[in-house]
């Protein structure tokens, strides 16, 4: 440590603060009002103090920059991976260092161009299923959880993606068992002390019978891949086939359940969150609702064929789910842990640190935004989106390990909406409790109950 950086003080700590668990266990309790009360009273950079951790969080674009981009060779993921290491294993979204980068560079070809123009038949024949499951709602003029519907949906066409063919039967136990995994791994960042998993308590037992059915899951079909002997064009097969630069060594069943469970539930989770707020938002947004569907009925009604290539010619389908994202995203915070000290706006951040940044104060900040508590399309028209800063808005994470299924996930989302309000509008239920969760990822609390509308 030198000597000019010895002489800086630590980011400010909170006046307000528990007893014994200290300022971080007011954030746990409350994340996004208690954030935003902290923001707004101490500033761009403070510390919270939390038994056994050092915290730092930082709200400013300059320094969300600075971690995630320009200095982070320094930086590592943050506590809240580490407790994913045990869902994730030493998958992409957990790896570190060298190893991260070889299995980014097996991956990435999976979400290439090629691939995803590959898989766009397959989705857009996913969501038409879906459309016609709504339709038999829309006949009895019933409300139904839209959540779910939207978890199966995106977990149908991850899991195609991933192994050419869906989970199919295992598909409601599968999802249930995610939703269980994300519950149990807040509830751990949420815990001051927490007893370690090789300790049979109801909580440490309720995880892991849910990692074993998912892992039974999976690694059945990875053990009939290798029995069948044949490569598909999946991202099963182009991971199996994979082979290290170096040793020419593939990666081994654990490996690839690793891979194969990061992509399987970031896929899926993220997902079907922002769906679900997208037809929240729509639903209470006529305005925007009726030129987004406007513009979907004008174009397929003029004979465009929906394809891969034409799909960014929705552009306002486009800029409803980015604006979507901004009110509601997915992944509310992202965390990080400073290796060696550093200096963030003249404060001095010790060696092993977490620093976390809240997205969702960003997105939502009237120091960035107009109108940010409006939802407004807009702001994202082509013209404007240029002027955006890249860590104002960052949906997907930013920096080298910005999310490597963007684009998946952006054409997933396009063409499910186009496909669902071709046929429909969606109408909340009247008195429901709509109430965000933020858990690993920014969930609906109850869930969402909707009316589907023939158009």
């Amino acid at each position: 440590m030198s000597t000019t950086l010895a002489k800086k003080p630590l980011p400010p700590f909170p006046e307000e603060e528990h007893w014994l668990f200290g300022s971080g266990f007011l954030i746990k309790q409350n994340p996004v009002t208690q954030m935003n009360y902290f923001i707004k009273k101490y500033g761009d950079i403070f510390s919270l103090s939390v038994p056994l951790h050092k915290v730092a969080v930082i709200s400013s674009p300059e320094f969300a920059r600075y971690v995630l981009l320009d200095n982070n060779k320094n930086y590592t993921k943050s506590l809240a991976y580490d407790l994913l290491k045990s869902l994730l294993g030493n998958g992409l979204l957990t790896s570190e260092g060298d190893f991260w980068k070889k299995q980014r560079r097996l991956i990435q070809p999976a979400f290439h161009r090629k691939k995803l123009e590959e898989l766009t038949a397959m989705m857009i024949d996913t969501a038409e299923k879906t459309a016609e499951k709504f339709s038999k709602y829309a006949t009895t003029g019933e409300y139904f959880n839209v959540l779910p519907e939207m978890t199966a949906l995106t977990l149908d066409v991850i899991s195609k993606a991933i192994f050419s063919s869906g989970v199919d039967d295992k598909a409601e136990i599968v999802g249930k068992q995610i939703a269980i995994l994300n519950e149990i791994t807040m509830e751990k960042l949420r815990r001051p002390i927490r007893i370690p998993a090789v300790f049979p308590t109801p909580f440490n037992l309720r995880e892991r019978k849910a990692l074993q059915i998912l892992d039974n899951v999976i690694y059945e079909i990875i053990e009939k891949r290798r029995k069948e002997g044949v490569s598909k064009n999946d991202l099963l097969s182009m991971l199996m086939d994979a082979r290290d630069e170096e040793t020419g060594e593939s990666m081994d069943n654990k490996q690839l359940r690793d891979e194969l469970m990061t992509i399987f539930i970031a896929g899926n989770e993220t997902s079907s969150n922002a769906l679900t707020w997208t037809l929240y938002l729509l639903s209470q947004n006529p305005e925007a609702e009726a030129k987004m569907i406007s513009e979907i009925d004008e174009k397929l009604d003029a004979g465009v064929v929906l394809d891969f290539n034409t799909a960014n010619s929705f552009q306002y389908v486009h800029q409803v789910i980015e604006e979507s994202m901004r009110v509601f995203p997915a992944v509310w915070s992202v965390g990080r842990r400073t290796i060696e000290e550093d200096n963030i706006g003249g404060f001095r951040i010790e060696k092993q640190t977490n620093v976390l940044i809240p997205l969702i104060y960003l997105h939502r900040s009237e120091k960035y935004w107009e109108q940010p508590e409006k939802f407004i399309p807009e702001r994202f028209a082509p013209e404007k989106r240029s002027a955006i800063d890249k860590y104002v808005y960052f949906p997907f994470g930013g920096g080298p390990r910005i999310c490597i299924g963007n684009n998946f996930a952006m054409l997933e989302m396009q063409l499910i909406i186009i496909m669902l309000y071709r046929r429909f509008k969606f109408k909340l239920k009247p008195g429901f409790n709509v109430d965000g969760e933020p858990m690993v990822t920014l969930r609906p609390r109850h869930g969402m109950m909707m009316q589907a509308v023939n158009k």
